[in-house]
């Protein structure tokens, strides 16, 4: 599309097979000879003009000079009131002319159409008439051979005489028309034959007679819409002449009054309609609550798409016939249980709710009674059955039309919890598409199938807040809309997200707008088959799904979100899709992208792929703080992230390397150096705050237990029973070995420790093994911790040199323990060995 026209004032669109378009409408201050001057000099073909709307005046033939070529021409609300006799004589392809709402007197008796060229096919003339005639006279079209469509104003008591007319329009829904044909009658179109497409809406009808249209034997589409005083029992009447036509369309909707109150479809209301070949019904908009039982019987084996947007139906008998409609491929009821705006009452024509529709005529029916229906019943789809009129209970499952393969039941107004097993019945069905949108269902946990064919499930906007995990359970589902719904709380339950496990033929899923913060990695792969997903409109900040067998994913939409990056199992997943596949496209506008050193790599990918970044034009990048690149200045200042990115990584990589070795050397020093006050400090705290167990004969530790806990190794035992013990160990003197008094059932470190712990003294007889034995050095300075920090000045460890043991054999603690205290040393020879252990006794006795 382009400028063009005068003064660039108009609009054009180049089209291969009908040339030139123009749009100059509404331009006010321009001649139509400027346009007409313009277009001939660019020397088009066929040219199609709009020049609705610029107070034109009357058409002269200098006027449209140049626009010989036209095909189509609009001239709507131009105040022309004359056309010149010769103005059209040169259009020799001239198909499509609008002269609607001016001010040509067409039903005057004295306008003369010859002078139209034609050529014309289509011609609109309603609302060419600003006063109400008494005397209407219908401009004669014999010149126009070629003419077949004509949109005009509906008088009454006027004789429709155009023969060769195959689209006509009364329809008083246009915009300042005029139709008031308040009675139609057997004459009223009985010399239109070649009729195909009759509009007559908002015609302010009242009543029609049965024989109305059983001359218009061609008839295949009538629209009778938006005549509130024609009801609903006149559809017998309607219906009765259409037996004789080809009728492929009926629109009957909204023919009763807004406010009124509910309308009940009886078997003598469809009495004819059986017998018609109507394929496509509309009964918006009629109050319908109620439909007789046994009266879907008579819906023609024909049907296949109905409309019944804006009713009010209530449960009854006949939902259990629905099977009657064997062949009804499409179901729409839109709008269910609307509440119309309260205003549209004062603007309303009718407004007496208790108003009868007119007479019209005999109401008796020859289809209506018994055995037929049961008959025509019999004959029907095996789904179709007959009810007695007077039986209220039925325990028989209702079953959907076999053919039914689009149900459309979106903004109803229905509030359910989806917490049941229905079974849609016949299992076989052929339901492909499901639109139940704008509903409240706030719990959807419930099975509804099987739906073997169902390929599109439309549930947006319905307050949605829990799935079951077995209620998506359609294997050949492609389409998923689950947008503006509550599922943020159960998609952050990595136990209840996975709901979309059992759907492996589908290929696209809205989740936009449910308040999404958190989506687990498992969350979508199943959805093997999936190729556009759309998580648009939540909080999402970190973007990790697993999507490795994502392999037809092609489309993301991430847009206003709180995301900073995307991953690089994402990033190649995504480039290897493309390579299988066609390009894939991400949406991330209105994120939190990060501009930084960590996000270094995903934001060169970025840049390598901006074609595949919807509206990366629009994209924000966040530096540290409150600084924000537009895309523009992202895409010039990238190159330049690597090298600062670089030179700061190596500091502080080594920085950090040297920090924790030099923290890992001193904290390892520091915790050698001081094991063993650490494992005692660790003991006595665990005694100190919880509890330790004390052995069964416990006693107060200031009375000791024990005058001493005896230290050695197992290699030493004879010296320990031979001669220590009968030395020692008297009636005044007590001693704790190991192998006697530990208790069995403890832990070797709990027995070493309450040892220390309850005796006087420790007395360790060291030998070359003893130094050898973990134990044995464990015991040793678990007994020089105590003696330091437990017994005060008291030296509460003694140390018997039982054999020579070189310095350098012994650990430094042992060395410098031995060098600040004295030791006992053992000897052999007859007096050594009594001074020895009188030494020893005494040292055992000392407190």
């Amino acid at each position: 599309m382009y400028l063009c026209g005068p003064r660039h004032a108009c609009t054009c669109e180049n089209n291969t097979y009908t040339g030139m378009a123009m749009n100059c409408e509404g331009r006010g201050d321009m001649r139509l000879s400027e346009i007409c001057s313009d277009i001939s000099s660019k020397g088009y073909a066929s040219v199609v003009l709009r020049a609705g709307r610029n107070n034109l005046g009357n058409l002269k033939a200098l006027d449209l000079k140049g626009c010989e070529n036209l095909t189509e021409l609009y001239l709507n609300f131009n105040q022309i009131s004359i056309i010149e006799e010769n103005t059209f004589q040169d259009f020799h392809q001239l198909v499509t002319l609008d002269i609607s709402q001016n001010l040509l007197p067409v039903y005057s008796g004295n306008w003369n159409a010859s002078v139209l060229p034609n050529t014309l096919k289509t011609l609109k003339l309603h609302g060419c008439q600003n006063i109400l005639l008494l005397n209407v006279s219908l401009p004669d079209f014999d010149d126009q051979k070629n003419l077949s469509c004509l949109t005009i104003d509906g008088y009454p008591n006027v004789l429709f005489n155009f023969s060769k007319i195959t689209h006509l329009s009364f329809s008083g829904l246009n915009f300042q028309s005029y139709c008031n044909l308040s009675r139609i009658d057997n004459n009223t179109f009985s010399h239109l034959r070649s009729l195909k497409v009759l509009n007559i809406s908002a015609c302010g009808i009242i009543s029609i007679t049965a024989g109305a249209f059983e001359h218009l034997h061609g008839l295949q589409v009538l629209d009778l819409s938006y005549n509130r005083q024609l009801g609903i029992k006149s559809f017998a009447n309607i219906t009765y002449g259409l037996q004789f036509s080809r009728i492929g369309f009926l629109n009957i909707s909204f023919v009763y009054n807004t406010f009124g109150i509910g309308t009940k479809v009886t078997v003598s209301d469809l009495c004819y309609f059986w017998n018609t070949t109507v394929e496509d019904l509309d009964i918006s908009g009629n109050r319908i609550e109620i439909i007789e039982t046994n009266a879907l019987i008579l819906i023609p084996t024909s049907l296949k798409t109905i409309r019944m947007d804006m009713n009010k139906f209530t449960f009854g008998p006949y939902l259990l016939q629905l099977g009657c409609a064997s062949n009804l491929q499409t179901a729409v009821g839109s709008f269910l249980n609307y509440a119309f705006n309260p205003i549209i009452y004062t603007a309303e024509h009718l407004k007496d709710f208790a108003r009868h529709t007119a007479d019209t005529g005999d109401n008796s029916c020859p289809y209506c009674n018994v055995s037929f229906l049961k008959e025509r019943a019999k004959s029907s789809a095996q789904e179709c059955r007959y009810y007695e009129p007077d039986v209220y209970t039925i325990y028989i499952d209702s079953q959907i039309p076999v053919s039914m393969q689009q149900i459309i039941f979106n903004d109803g107004n229905f509030i359910y919890d989806l917490d049941i097993e229905f079974d849609f019945k016949p299992f076989d069905n052929s339901i492909q598409l499901m639109d139940i949108s704008g509903n409240i269902f706030k719990s959807f946990t419930g099975y509804y199938g099987p739906l073997p064919r169902l390929e599109i499930m439309k549930m947006s906007r319905c307050s949605i807040k829990t799935i079951g995990q077995n209620t998506l359970n359609y294997t050949s589902l492609k389409v998923l809309e689950l947008s503006h719904n509550e599922l943020g709380s159960q998609m952050a339950d990595q136990y209840r997200s996975n709901i979309f496990n059992m759907l492996p033929s589908l290929q696209y899923l809205d989740l936009s707008s449910n308040g999404i913060t958190v989506l687990f990695n498992s969350t979508f792969e199943m959805l093997v088959s999936l190729v556009h997903l759309d998580v648009s409109n939540n909080n999402i900040e970190r973007f990790e799904i697993r999507i490795n067998t994502l392999c037809n994913l092609l489309a993301l939409n991430l847009s206003v979100n709180s995301i900073h990056t995307l991953s690089t199992d994402i990033q190649h997943q995504l480039e290897s899709n493309e390579k299988n596949n066609s390009t894939f496209l991400v949406d991330l506008q209105d994120n939190s992208l990060s501009y930084d050193c960590d996000n270094e790599e995903f934001l060169h990918w970025l840049l390598k792929h901006k074609n595949n970044m919807f509206g990366f034009d629009n994209y924000k990048f966040f530096i540290s703080g409150k600084n924000v690149l537009n895309a523009q200045e992202f895409c010039d200042d990238v190159g330049n992230l690597a090298a600062r990115c670089k030179s700061y990584t190596a500091v502080i990589v080594i920085c950090c390397i040297v920090l924790a070795t030099f923290i890992s050397l001193v904290t390892g020093g520091v915790i050698y150096k001081n094991r063993w006050k650490l494992r005692y400090f660790m003991y006595m705290s665990k005694k100190r705050y919880f509890g330790y167990r004390r052995l069964p004969d416990y006693t107060v530790i200031e009375n000791y237990k024990y005058d001493a806990f005896i230290s050695y190794s197992e290699d030493k035992i004879r010296f320990i029973r031979d001669e220590f013990l009968p030395r020692v160990e008297t009636e005044h003197v007590s001693l704790c070995l190991h192998q006697r008094d530990f208790l069995a059932g403890n832990a070797i470190s709990d027995n070493i420790i309450q040892a220390i712990d309850s005796s006087r003294k420790t007395v360790v007889i060291l030998s070359n093994s003893f130094l050898k034995s973990k134990w044995c050095m464990y015991e040793f300075n678990m007994a020089r911790m105590e003696s330091i920090y437990s017994r005060g000045d008291s030296v509460s460890l003694v140390i018997v040199m039982i054999e020579q043991v070189p310095h350098s054999a012994m650990p430094l603690e042992m060395v410098r323990w031995i060098q600040d205290n004295n030791y006992i040393e053992y000897s052999t020879d007859n007096e050594g060995n009594a001074l020895f252990w009188d030494k020893l006794h005494n040292v055992i006795s000392s407190v």
